[in-house]
């Protein structure tokens, strides 16, 4: 059984500092279970899992655990009663796709286009806004990217995109 890994951030350190990778062979569907039962039951929603066969990756899997995990709570959070969330895994054209996608308040195009992915920016009540700054800034060091579809009051899906072969440019 996988250990969970707990983030406790030094926001001044964290935003400044590279990350440091510690790449292993990595299943991303094994990943994505570890990061669940670290959440240890605190979705409050229905989850959906559609894990499909991914081809193993050269990832810091500590480091992407936490965007994992970021963007599971964030889900969990944007959404209300009966709610739920669509977790995904798949492969296409020498990339791995985790997608999360909740039913959930959704973000607004304003916010996406000038706050969203900025440090201390957040439509939270409570939060510091690190969370999808510090995930983003982990998947472009493995050479991936994340991308967002939103609409307001109907949902939001982040999707991540990890190289299969770790040598992208």
């Amino acid at each position: 059984m996988r250990e969970c890994f707990v983030s406790t951030i030094d926001i001044r350190g964290q935003l400044s500092k590279k990350i440091e990778l510690k790449k292993v062979e990595t299943d991303l569907n094994q990943l994505v279970n570890a990061s669940l039962s670290c959440l240890n039951g605190s979705c409050k929603v229905s989850l959906i899992q559609n894990l499909q066969p991914v081809p193993k990756l050269v990832i810091d899997p500590e480091q992407v655990q936490k965007v994992i995990t970021n963007l599971l709570l964030n889900a969990n959070e944007a959404i209300g009663n009966g709610g739920e969330i669509r977790l995904t895994t798949d492969h296409k054209d020498g990339w791995a796709i985790l997608s999360v996608c909740d039913n959930g308040c959704g973000i607004s195009k304003e916010f996406m286009e000038r706050s969203l992915f900025r440090p201390f920016k957040t439509t939270k009540r409570q939060g510091m806004g690190i969370g999808l700054f510090q995930s983003k800034t982990i998947v472009e060091a493995h050479k991936g990217r994340i991308e967002v579809e939103s609409e307001p009051g109907a949902g939001t899906t982040f999707k991540v995109y990890l190289p299969i072969k770790g040598d992208r440019g």
